[in-house]
């Protein structure tokens, strides 16, 4: 394991450093570019991985965050978005933020493989709604316990940033209570207890990137999927998925992470740009999701898509085990307090 990821690590550093000397190649060219300030060539130039796609709320947050750095620095600071895990995958980057080949990222569900803390955002129904999200993202439980755990393994933990409450999407039959997910091939992330989680449902689940999803789908590696409504429609899973089921159990957060050794190199000035425009842009984030539901849906919908609502309470009544599981590889105080804040 520790080979491959040493393998990782160097691939990803040679296109890294490719990329800053030649410029970008067509298969890696960034989403955009352009500074703000045409008129002042930039001191930092800022590479910004992630494996969402355009439409999703991490991308829409990258492009707010490259608009909100770039206009306060009055173009010192230019921002490159890499999508669609042009520049690596989350593992590889967060190998890659150690040595400052990438400079920022946005992993989700793959930082419970970095440390096991993390896993309790995967706890079904932690949040009521969103409110109670956005609260948690302003809040002690991130700033005090959280943000402190990215410098462990040479980050920075700038922003909470939203990727949603998320559901279930197949080509078999509606999702209404856990027994309709029986011998279902489900793809989810790189997470031990969401693959639990859905074994107890009763699915098969496998893990795979977010970046190879469809295609796993339309060959029919995976029967379904599950993610939320931006991740959805950021995958194009309504052309190849026939069924919807809300369901929202579980919500993800995503993180914008700064590599420790690089972002230690600027100035005090611009560390603090970076850090206000992480968290307005995670706001930014949780307003997009909010604004776009209720429109994806329809749009779910109009694609030819079957939506049902499922029992959320029979998927309650299975989710003990999973907690328990947790339970074994992390501070069962450090889990009941997070659940207390987020009910909070």
């Amino acid at each position: 394991m520790k080979k491959n990821r040493f393998i990782n690590l160097a691939l990803v550093s040679v296109i890294a450093f490719a990329l800053i000397g030649c410029g970008s190649t067509a298969a890696t060219k960034p989403a955009d570019t352009a500074g703000s300030d045409s008129a002042k060539k930039p001191s930092v130039t800022v590479k910004l991985s992630s494996t969402s796609s355009k439409g999703g709320a991490m991308y829409e947050g990258a492009m707010k965050f490259k608009e909100l750095v770039e206009e306060r620095s009055k173009g010192d600071i230019a921002v490159q978005v890499f999508p669609d895990g042009q520049l690596a995958k989350d593992l590889a980057a967060i190998d890659a933020h150690k040595t400052g080949a990438i400079h920022l990222s946005l992993p989700s569900t793959a930082m419970a493989q970095i440390d096991p803390k993390f896993g309790v955002f995967d706890i079904p129904f932690l949040f009521k709604d969103a409110a109670a999200v956005t609260k948690f993202a302003h809040g002690e439980m991130w700033t005090k316990e959280f943000q402190p755990l990215f410098e462990q393994y040479g980050m920075y933990g700038l922003g909470f940033w939203e990727n949603g409450f998320r559901h279930i999407t197949n080509n078999k039959r509606p999702i209404n209570v856990p027994e309709d997910l029986k011998g279902i091939k489900i793809r989810v992330p790189e997470s031990k207890l969401r693959v639990a989680m859905f074994k107890e449902f009763g699915a098969n689940p496998s893990t795979s990137d977010f970046s190879e999803v469809f295609t796993a789908l339309q060959q029919g590696v995976f029967d379904g999927q599950e993610n939320p409504f931006v991740q959805i429609e950021a995958g194009r899973f309504a052309e190849i998925q026939k069924y919807l089921s809300l369901t929202n159990h579980t919500y993800t957060p995503a993180y914008l992470v700064a590599s420790k050794v690089w972002f230690d190199k600027l100035k005090p000035e611009q560390q603090e740009i970076l850090k206000k425009a992480a968290v307005d842009a995670g706001d930014f984030t949780r307003e997009y999701g909010a604004k776009v539901e209720g429109e994806l849906l329809a749009k779910f919908k109009a694609a030819g898509m079957t939506v049902n609502t499922a029992d959320v309470a029979a998927f309650q009544d299975k989710t003990g085990p999973v907690i328990d599981l947790l339970k074994e590889s992390i501070d069962p105080a450090f889990v009941d307090k997070v659940v207390k804040t987020a009910k909070e």
